[in-house]
């Protein structure tokens, strides 16, 4: 009851929520998360809102100007605008929205007039001040990315991290580290353990000083689900010591995971709750599974030395852990990230030798940083010495062969079924052990048992026939025909072709899905530079969750940064069949890096002009009517010679124009004025809506009913233009525009009737 009642305010009060232009509030500074560049971030608690009751002892995000500095548990005055977290903007995106609702954040203050008012002295504002000192302290000992790493390794403060070190411990499969999780908690627990059966010899007194230290350690790293999940579940166990019960993993693990959810049921979509979880549930129930195996082999292969066979067993201690929590956890990394690693048995093993004395010596040395004695930094040269051999670790890992290979997206009923089989074969393993373990271990004997069991349904397949009348196979067999041909017309009948115009910010991508499942990408946004590229971040995993493992044409408007950037992604992650980009006026060097990747992957790049035409499939084909081989524009020459053509559905057209200027419509107006070419139903405006193109001219030969415009959320350079937008209405166009509505989709069936859904 108190569950239901807990998520039905959460939904409520984010339902009740809109963005508020002027906001008065007075609120609390609980951490400082961010300080960039221009700006600093907050998060902070509402003591008082007159005009959105609903955020008042709410969590929000507040951002400052630079010059504005203020410390946890400061008293501000604030004045600025409010605003909601945006949810996903493309199919299958990142959602903001989900994300802070999981740290209780129920939106975003841009304000550039607050004031400090006063101070509050609550025991939260101490330890998050204390908290920051040791943060201080550790930039003060270490390098510059050591201290990072160290901060977001001990203390949980992850957001310093470089894109650079992120990704290769994401590639070599042990960014887990950098989450404050169980590994933690086990380590402080076992040794603080040890030290208090050393001073201490009251069990019960022991057990409550321990419960205190987990509260404390979470609070100190961030109370991160996995630290939170780990401390519930280690203190119930000092509880059931101290009441004289037996621990039961089970009934901490459940009632664990009530807590959290209690707490705040949007950790139920926290990949970092059900990683922690899977993980620990793998190692629990795999461990004593795969060390059958595992010795059953070792015994095969008679290592007799008990030394010799101590030592292998330590190393392999490691793999079985890993492997097992690999196990439970390899679906989720697959539908969540789009990724399959094998080399994280090399890189989980390797870092387990040095990751318990780093973190041991890591709090340590924070502790003696403050007693100014010389000897003391033998330890932050040792702590130094073992972070660089991490770094070590996770460069040549994630260099390693198949350590990262991108995946579509499985089904949640394909995730299911593969629990479902782990789930059967540890069953199976418990009731017949000495079976199960023969099974895995003898290719021999697995093999006699499949053949076993496949002679044996097919005995009953053929037992079931002989048993029913000539007839009833009759029946049967047209039955299933029937069958067949109804969900084959129903599909060919219910295929309709998809136009997905793809939000990626300041710049354009479209993904075509034709009626007979070809797949067409044009442009791919920014990337390719220390840019923001959305082609990896955005378009890749995009048509990863949409299930496409092929991509038939993939169609280039121009080699501009903010067309052609996000297309490397795809190329070198998705079979490309065929690149298709216009002439070029110029060898950018864009388009130099796609001839060479192009020559790497054996993909065909054709270059086409005016007057060709491309038969995609049957009904579909593409006519281009620019550039025009002869007539090249030499200014702004990107832009203006951009592929300009026209995409049929039998009685649909879509046209599309890359980043065209006035110069290059006029040149276009000249040439097909006394033809009915340019007339389509939808226009993807040029040049992101600037004010140098779509000129009245060029619209009124186009004549579109729909009109759609990629451009980023309050960018730089004012797009789309006002005074385009109103030739758009003018000619009765519906605008649509990814910084207001998301992704676009489009669908047309074959008589050519338009469907149009967005994400706002």
């Amino acid at each position: 009851m108190g569950l239901c009642i807990n998520i039905a305010s959460f939904f409520y009060i984010d339902n009740k929520l809109k963005d508020i232009e002027d906001i008065n509030i007075l609120i609390k500074i609980l951490s400082i998360t961010e300080e960039k560049e221009y700006t600093n971030k907050y998060i902070v608690k509402v003591i008082k809102c007159d005009n959105v009751c609903e955020v008042k002892n709410k969590k929000l995000i507040l951002y400052t100007e630079k010059n504005k500095y203020f410390m946890p548990g400061d008293i501000v005055k604030v004045e600025g605008s409010f605003s909601k977290p945006q949810s996903k903007r493309n199919f299958g995106g990142f959602d903001y929205n989900k994300y802070l609702k999981q740290l209780k954040i129920f939106g975003t203050i841009q304000t550039d007039k607050c004031q400090k008012v006063g101070e509050s002295k609550d025991i939260f504002t101490f330890f998050e001040k204390i908290r920051r000192e040791f943060l201080n302290r550790i930039d003060g000992i270490y390098d510059i990315e050591e201290a990072r790493f160290l901060k977001s390794l001990l203390f949980g403060k992850n957001d310093e991290l470089s894109d650079n070190i992120k990704e290769c411990f994401r590639d070599a499969n042990i960014s887990h580290i950098l989450a404050i999780s169980g590994m933690h908690v086990s380590y402080i627990i076992i040794n603080l353990k040890k030290i208090l059966d050393n001073v201490i010899k009251n069990k019960k007194f022991k057990n409550y000083i321990l419960i205190f230290s987990l509260i404390i350690f979470s609070i100190f790293t961030g109370n991160s689900v996995s630290c939170i999940r780990a401390c519930i579940m280690s203190g119930m166990v000092c509880l059931a010591s101290n009441f004289e019960k037996k621990s039961n993993f089970y009934v901490s693990f459940i009632y664990s995971w009530i807590i959290i959810i209690l707490y705040n049921p949007y950790n139920i979509y926290n990949i970092g709750l059900w990683l922690s979880y899977m993980g620990t549930l793998g190692i629990v129930l795999q461990s004593s599974f795969l060390n059958s195996l595992i010795c059953h082999k070792l015994r095969r292969k008679k290592v007799k030395s008990k030394k010799k066979f101590k030592i292998i067993g330590i190393i392999i201690e490691n793999f079985i852990v890993t492997i097992s929590a690999q196990i439970f956890i390899f679906p989720i990394i697959m539908y969540v990230f789009n990724t399959v690693s094998f080399s994280f048995f090399v890189s989980n093993i390797l870092i387990s030798f040095f990751i318990g004395p780093i973190l041991i010596l890591g709090y340590i040395n924070v502790f003696v940083s403050y007693i100014e004695i010389p000897i003391f930094k033998i330890l932050f040269y040792i702590e130094e010495m073992l972070v660089s051999l991490i770094f070590l670790i996770s460069n040549v890992c994630a260099k390693l062969p198949f350590s990262k290979i991108y995946v579509v997206t499985p089904s949640a009923g394909s995730v299911l079924g593969y629990y479902l089989i782990v789930v059967t074969i540890l069953y199976k393993f418990h009731k017949r052990k000495i079976y199960m373990v023969k099974l895995c271990t003898s290719s021999k004997f697995a093999r006699k048992e499949i053949k076993q069991f496949l002679t044996k349904i097919f005995e009953k397949i053929n037992n079931f026939f002989k048993s029913k009348s000539i007839y009833l196979k009759k029946i049967l067999k047209v039955f299933v025909l029937i069958v067949i041909l109804l969900l084959y017309i129903y599909n060919q009948k219910g295929k309709k072709l998809e136009i997905n115009f793809i939000d990626v910010g300041q710049g354009d991508c479209t993904y075509i899905k034709t009626p007979h499942d070809k797949n067409i990408i044009i442009d791919a946004g920014e990337g390719n530079s220390e840019k923001y590229d959305y082609g990896k971040n955005v378009v890749l995993p995009y048509l990863l969750d949409k299930k496409v493992k092929k991509i038939d044409y993939l169609i280039i408007s121009h080699a501009d940064s903010d067309h052609i950037g996000g297309v490397f992604a795809i190329i070198e992650n998705i079979k490309v069949e065929n690149i298709i980009i216009g002439i070029q006026p110029e060898k950018s060097k864009q388009y130099v890096d796609l001839l060479e990747i192009a020559s790497r992957k054996n993909i065909e790049i054709l270059e086409i002009f005016a007057g060709i035409n491309l038969k995609i499939e049957e009904n579909i084909f593409l006519q281009v009517l620019w550039p025009i081989k002869n007539k090249m524009i030499d200014e702004n020459a990107l832009n203006n010679n951009s592929l300009v053509f026209k995409f049929y559905y039998n009685n649909f057209s879509c046209l599309f124009t890359g980043d065209i200027e006035d110069i290059a419509e006029d040149e276009i107006v000249r040439q097909y004025y006394y033809s009915n070419l340019l007339k389509s139903n939808i226009l993807k405006v040029s040049h992101h809506g600037s004010k140098t193109s779509t000129i009245d001219n060029f619209l009124i030969l186009v004549r579109p009913q729909i009109a759609l415009i990629g451009v980023g959320n309050n960018n730089k350079f004012g797009h789309p233009n006002k005074i385009v937008l109103e030739r758009l209405e003018k000619i009765g166009s519906k605008i649509y525009r990814t910084d207001k509505n998301g992704e676009i989709n489009i669908l047309v069936n074959n008589k050519g009737k338009i469907v149009i859904k967005t994400r706002y």
